[in-house]
C-alpha cells in the first residue's frame, strides 16, 4: 500500500473508533493528511477579520441579518445587526433569471415576499418590485437585495458571510457570479460558506484569495453532516451546527489551522457554552443578546 494510502486507512480506522467521530472525523482526516492547513492570502484576510476594538475575540453574526426582530435577509435586516453591536451577517445568495446575484434563502420566493415561485424564474428587475418586508410584523417594505447592494450599503469593516445556496448548473455559474461581483469590492471583509465542497472547489479555482468555510447540519446525509470534505477543500473555517460541537472538533480545527464559527445557537446558555470550548465566531439571530452575552465574559464595552 502506499505510503499516503496507509496514512489514510490508519486515519480512518482511528476515526472509527472514536465517539466523536460524529463531528470529527473530517479534521482528522486533515491532520492525517497534511492537506487541510490554509495557507496565503485567504488565509491572512480571515485573520484581519478578527482584529476588532478591544483585541482579538470571537466575531458575532447576524445570520440572515437581525432575523430575531427584522424580516431575513433584507438591508433593513443587516443594518439592524450592525446596530446590535454585530460584527457583520450572514446571508444567502441565489441566482435570477438574468443571472445576478441576489440574497433570498428559501428555494422559493413564496414565504418572504410578494411573489411567488424559485427566484431564477424571475428577473432582477422584477425582484427589485418585489415586497421583502411587511411579512415581517411591525416591519415596513423591504426590497430582495441583489449582492452588490448589500456590499455597496454596508460599511468596510462589517464581516459578510456569503453562503452560496445549492449547486446551480455551470451555464448559469452562481459561483462566477458572486466572484466577479466581489471584485468590485475589493476592500469588503468576505468569508463564502457552502454546504457542498463542490461549490467551494469552484470558488477557490475562480478567487484564491477569498476565504472559505464549510457548512455542515445534523440532518444532511452523512457526507455532508461530518464534512469529510474538509481536507480535500482545504477550507479557512469551518461553519458546524451547534448540536455538533464539543471541544474536541474546536481543538482539532485549530490544529488543523481552520476558524471554527457555529450556526443554529440555540440560546444565551449554548452561546456560554460555545465560547467556553474557544469557538472563533457565532452566528446568530438574536445578535443583540449574544453581543451581551460576549461582553459579560470579556468585560468589552460596545
Amino acid at each position: 500500500m502506499a505510503p499516503g494510502r496507509d496514512l489514510l486507512a490508519r486515519g480512518v480506522r482511528r476515526a472509527l473508533g472514536t465517539p466523536w467521530l460524529r463531528a470529527l472525523d473530517p479534521l482528522l482526516l486533515g491532520a492525517t493528511l497534511g492537506a487541510a492547513r490554509p495557507t496565503g492570502q485567504a488565509r491572512a484576510r480571515l485573520d484581519g477579520f478578527y482584529r476588532r476594538e478591544g483585541g482579538p475575540r470571537p466575531l458575532v453574526l447576524g445570520h440572515r441579518g437581525a432575523s430575531a426582530r427584522a424580516p431575513e435577509n433584507t438591508l433593513g435586516a443587516f443594518r439592524a445587526a450592525l446596530d446590535d453591536g454585530g460584527d457583520g451577517v450572514e446571508l444567502d445568495v441565489q441566482l435570477t433569471a438574468d443571472a445576478v446575484p441576489v440574497v433570498l434563502h428559501d428555494d422559493t420566493l413564496d414565504r418572504t415576499t410578494t411573489l411567488k415561485g424559485s427566484p431564477v424564474r424571475h428577473e432582477a428587475a422584477e425582484l427589485d418590485l418585489a415586497d421583502a418586508g411587511t411579512w415581517f410584523r411591525g416591519w415596513g417594505r423591504e426590497k430582495v437585495p441583489r449582492l452588490a447592494e448589500v456590499l455597496g450599503a454596508l460599511p468596510a469593516h462589517a464581516v459578510v458571510n456569503v453562503e452560496l445556496k445549492g449547486p446551480t448548473p455551470r451555464v448559469l455559474g452562481l459561483e462566477r457570479r458572486v466572484v466577479e461581483v466581489l471584485r468590485d469590492f475589493p476592500d469588503a471583509d468576505v468569508l463564502v460558506s457552502s454546504f457542498h465542497p463542490a461549490q467551494l472547489l469552484e470558488l477557490r479555482a475562480l478567487a484564491p484569495d477569498v476565504p472559505l468555510a464549510l457548512l455542515w447540519h445534523e440532518a444532511s446525509l452523512l457526507p455532508l453532516r461530518t464534512g469529510w470534505a474538509a481536507p480535500f477543500v482545504c477550507p479557512e473555517a469551518v461553519h458546524p451546527q451547534s448540536g455538533l460541537v464539543d471541544g474536541e472538533l474546536v481543538a482539532a480545527a485549530h490544529r488543523s489551522g481552520m476558524r471554527v464559527h457555529v450556526w443554529g445557537v440555540k440560546d444565551d446558555a449554548d452561546a456560554e457554552r460555545l465560547l467556553t470550548l474557544g469557538v472563533d465566531g457565532l452566528i446568530v439571530d438574536d445578535v443583540r443578546a449574544t453581543r451581551a452575552v460576549l461582553a459579560r465574559r470579556l468585560g468589552l464595552l460596545r
